[in-house]
């Protein structure tokens, strides 16, 4: 169960640099903005996220969580980030309702990262600089969904504040689970 967490990482690593490579739309599109405009696109996404999703649940709550002794909230929260995420992929930012419902999934997806990232704190084998850098992952995920907020859609790079987003949650996740 360990090694499923990088294998998904490494998944969603591969699958979103295919996405960014093969689909370029310009800095301010999302990932989701890439794939939104052709069916097999969409396809494409809603397949990379069956595959990386259910990794990644099976990482966090098969492995994890039991050996940092995590409390259910951690699970939780990690949990309704995944089903948000699944449910955006199911709905196309086409316009519309669609964009609407897509965008706030994307946020609850994405919002709900940050407690489990700050309940690793309470973690008493992680050292303190561990500590200290899921501290600062977690105020560059705080700033970024703030600056994503207030962005204005037309100007503003999205595709890298999405990245920058996620390699935060994900950098002391990996730290903690393979190099610790």
């Amino acid at each position: 169960m360990k090694y499923l967490g990088l294998l998904a990482v490494v998944i969603l690593a591969l699958g979103l640099t295919y996405i960014v490579a093969h689909w370029p739309e310009g800095k301010r599109k999302t990932f989701s903005q890439r794939v939104a405009v052709a069916r097999h696109r969409v396809v494409y996404y809603i397949a990379l996220f069956s595959i990386a999703l259910p990794l990644l649940l099976l990482f966090f709550l098969g492995w994890f969580v039991p050996e940092f002794g995590l409390s259910v909230w951690f699970s939780v929260f990690i949990v309704i980030a995944a089903v948000a995420q699944y449910a955006c992929t199911l709905i196309p930012e086409t316009g519309g309702w669609r964009t609407q419902v897509h965008r706030t999934l994307a946020g609850i997806s994405g919002v709900s990262l940050i407690p489990p990232l700050t309940l690793v704190l309470s973690v008493s084998t992680i050292s303190v600089p561990v500590k200290v850098l899921s501290i600062i992952c977690a105020v560059i995920m705080v700033t970024t969904a703030y600056i994503a907020l207030v962005s204005d859609e037309e100007t503003d790079n999205f595709l890298n504040i999405q990245i920058v987003y996620y390699l935060a949650f994900f950098t002391p996740i990996l730290y903690i689970s393979y190099l610790m």
